[in-house]
């Protein structure tokens, strides 16, 4: 599956930086499910070198809740996970991850449930699959 893709969505009047974080508000509006895109920027303070920022994809204000969009965990964003583990145990407790399939038996699926489970120590139910949202997608409108 191929995620990239950024740019403005006409159809919500916003830039994204893949069509599967455009295709995920498309189902949050269908779900009526409030949700700010790129809402909170956290500064890694006293970081001089690397990663010294990491902003989550969207924040869901009705719960609280952080989300993280990845279709692949590259060095960069593994740093700036452990980073905002490190220096912001609170808000990372409300952090969620949306990943294509979290049930795939690839290789590549399992570096990243490895990553997110046995390095982040992030409960498999805060991992929810892409692929079920997917379901969906004749139902909702700009589906790319």
């Amino acid at each position: 599956m191929h995620v990239a893709k950024g740019g403005i969505r006409p159809d919500l009047k916003q830039y994204f930086r893949s069509k599967m974080e455009a295709n995920i508000s498309r189902y949050y509006n269908y779900s009526k499910v409030k949700w700010i895109y790129e809402f909170k920027e956290f500064e890694f303070k006293g970081i001089k070198r690397g990663q010294r920022f990491y902003k989550p994809d969207f924040y869901l204000p009705t719960s609280d809740v952080y989300i993280e969009v990845k279709g692949y965990f590259s060095a960069t964003d593994q740093t700036k996970l452990r980073r905002f583990k490190k220096f912001y145990p609170e808000e990372y407790s409300k952090l969620w991850f949306i990943i294509y399939d979290k049930y795939s038996r690839s290789k590549a699926n399992g570096k990243m449930m490895n990553f997110l489970l046995d390095d982040l120590k992030i409960d498999f139910a805060k991992i929810i699959s892409y692929k079920m949202m997917e379901k969906y997608r004749k139902l909702i409108p700009g589906w790319e």
